[in-house]
């Protein structure tokens, strides 16, 4: 799958569900604790925003392939918000406030462990959609 730099011009069903299958098993494993938390942020980058995944620049057929998954892509786009300026913290490490990034590391755990209580099958409603609503 290419990514945002490559936009694709097509994308398959089966690839597009490698790649968040890929992804939804970094997720178990920082939540399981098998992966740190720094290896999680190293491994699962920037995702889903490098991807693009974002059925709005997308032409019609590749549209058609992310609908099938616009709540699979929804979770982890909640992981990338929750994962949003954690990675900054490590900058911290030299600072007057200790192990900052081991904090960060904490909460960045605590934060992803309480949106997978609350997504447990790893697909949430894509923003801006209310619930019992279709588009």
């Amino acid at each position: 799958m290419p990514s945002a730099a490559e936009e694709p011009t097509s994308v398959t069903e089966s690839e597009v569900s490698a790649l968040l299958d890929a992804h939804d098993a970094l997720v178990r494993a920082c939540v399981d604790e098998s992966l740190s938390f720094a290896e999680f942020l190293a491994a699962y980058g920037d995702f889903p925003g490098n991807y693009g995944l974002d059925s709005k620049s997308a032409d019609a057929a590749v549209r058609d392939v992310l609908r099938l998954f616009r709540r699979r892509i929804a979770f982890h786009s909640r992981v990338a918000g929750v994962l949003s300026g954690l990675s900054a913290v490590d900058d911290l490490t030299v600072t007057p406030y200790g192990d900052a990034a081991g904090f960060a590391d904490k909460i960045g755990l605590m934060r992803l462990r309480a949106l997978v209580v609350r997504y447990p099958e790893f697909k949430a409603e894509p923003e801006g959609i209310k619930s019992g609503m279709c588009t």
